[in-house]
């Protein structure tokens, strides 16, 4: 779960004079320097979360809801073109940088220095944020000339040269077959449901089942998604940027986040969901050994932490996002707003199964194999616990946060008969509501247990959904 973080550990420039013929009128002299390697710093797992923590309210920073290359966009537009430099490159040891469409200068060479160098770190991080498979960059070093003219220093050609940490990859060569064989094994990940909520939570579900944390801190590879989704052992790096190429891969609009939590570095995720609103994941934080936890899975700035004995709101003092890779840089990342509430209202229990929120329609899907559940919700200044027997269709849940009152229809996923089981019968009755023989008010219970596609209609795609399940050619659907 640690986050590390790449740090500048010194910056040193050599000078030296390199005797240029020009012409008297314009006579300029051509330098050179290096800027040393940034190495990593990575932090133990000591303060990570312990069910038994008390904190009190969430963080949240602003931020822009573009969702494509979310972190590129944040960009100059001289850091967009080394951003995009870098990706053409993949995974090399040394890249000379073009100029040709970038532009840096200054008065003296430690700012032109600081220029250059700032938008290198700034492309490297949105470029290793926005792309989980980058996870080999561990450290980089500068190495530039430049011109000094017309009382003006301007960087004239820059090398970049990578590096990897050898104490997870062999060679170049190593990086470059990890890279892929990361990005088989997230394409190999089956990622079950239709909804956004139910990708997600089968998303969290599956890390939290097939992965486990590293606190030795002893294991290759345990900081980034190849650990995570090949060796199955990771810290929260891999379990975060596991999440987003998978989310990548769904479509999901998805982001990790870098900052602090519960007094130690951390890495965590953030998810766009359909009302456009942003919520936080935190997946090692929910994979706990004695079971899933859902108490930072797709949660609000005042969503407080079941099962984890809080008795407030989960605050800055937990998931601080700083938006720093480089201990040093003056800017840093910035990330969107968090949503104050939780999606969908309610928090699952842990363990939870086949249970989803369809939160724009306040409607509760739970499986043919759900027979009760509970769910956790936010009441001014306490949690309500609240259960719904057995999950038959058209049960009603009344939830209330002490201002307004939501109902929330309860559907039993392929129960069109509402006889609180799935089998043919309900398939026979969507068949003749899809050859219009049979009535189901749209809208209503029945209606949304027919829609197993959850598309806003029941019709044939539905029937095929439901006659996997009945067939048990499925064992259950999600």
């Amino acid at each position: 779960m640690k986050k590390r973080i790449l740090k500048i550990v010194s910056i040193l420039t050599v000078i030296c004079i390199l005797a240029v013929a020009m012409p008297v009128a314009v006579s300029a002299q051509e330098q050179s320097g290096e800027i040393e390697m940034n190495t990593v710093t990575y932090f133990s797992p000591e303060t990570e979360i312990e069910v038994t923590n008390t904190v009190t309210r969430f963080y949240s920073s602003t931020g822009q809801t573009d969702t494509s290359k979310y972190f590129y966009n944040q960009l100059t537009s001289v850091q967009k073109d080394l951003y995009d430099q870098f990706w053409e490159a993949g995974p090399v040891e040394e890249y000379s940088v073009s100029l040709d469409n970038i532009s840096i200068s200054g008065t003296s060479v430690s700012s032109m220095e600081t220029q250059l160098n700032q938008s290198v770190m700034l492309a490297i991080t949105a470029l290793t944020e926005d792309n989980p498979l980058y996870f080999w960059v561990y450290s980089y070093s500068l190495s530039y000339s430049y011109s000094y003219s017309s009382r003006k220093y301007k960087i004239v050609a820059a090398t970049v040269t990578f590096y990897y940490d050898s104490t997870h990859f062999d060679s170049w060569d190593d990086v470059k077959e990890k890279q892929t064989a990361a990005s088989k094994a997230a394409d190999n990940v089956q990622v079950n449901g239709i909804s956004r909520h139910e990708k997600i939570k089968s998303i969290h579900d599956y890390l939290a089942n097939n992965v486990e944390y590293d606190s030795t801190l002893a294991e290759a590879n345990i900081y980034d998604c190849y650990g995570a989704l090949v060796n199955g052992l990771c810290v929260c790096e891999g379990y975060a940027e596991a999440f987003k190429l998978i989310c990548d891969r769904e479509g999901i609009p998805c982001i990790t986040v870098v900052g602090t939590a519960n007094g130690g570095g951390h890495k965590w995720n953030m998810v766009q969901m359909e009302d456009n609103e942003w919520y936080l994941v935190d997946p090692t934080w929910d994979d706990q050994a004695s079971n899933i936890y859902y108490s930072y899975f797709l949660i609000g700035s005042d969503t407080k932490a079941p099962y984890f004995g809080y008795s407030d709101y989960a605050d800055s003092t937990v998931h601080v996002s700083t938006g720093k890779l480089f201990s040093n840089c003056n800017t840093a990342l910035s990330y969107p707003t968090l949503s104050s509430d939780t999606y969908g209202v309610g928090i699952l229990r842990y363990g939870a199964g086949d249970v989803h929120f369809d939160a724009s329609r306040n409607v509760i899907l739970v499986g043919k194999n759900v027979s009760n559940y509970h769910l956790y919700f936010p009441n001014t200044g306490s949690f309500t616990r609240s259960k719904s027997g057995s999950g038959t269709t058209g049960t009603y849940l009344t939830v209330s946060d002490g201002v307004s009152t939501v109902k929330y229809t309860v559907a039993m996923r392929g129960d069109v008969s509402a006889n609180n089981k799935t089998d043919s019968t309900d398939y026979t009755l969507l068949t003749q509501i899809c050859a219009a023989t049979y009535d189901v008010e749209e809208g209503s219970a029945s209606f949304y247990a027919g829609d197993m596609t959850q598309d806003g209609a029941v019709d044939g795609f539905d029937a095929i959904a439901l006659e996997l399940v009945c067939s048990a050619r499925v064992i259950t659907w999600w």
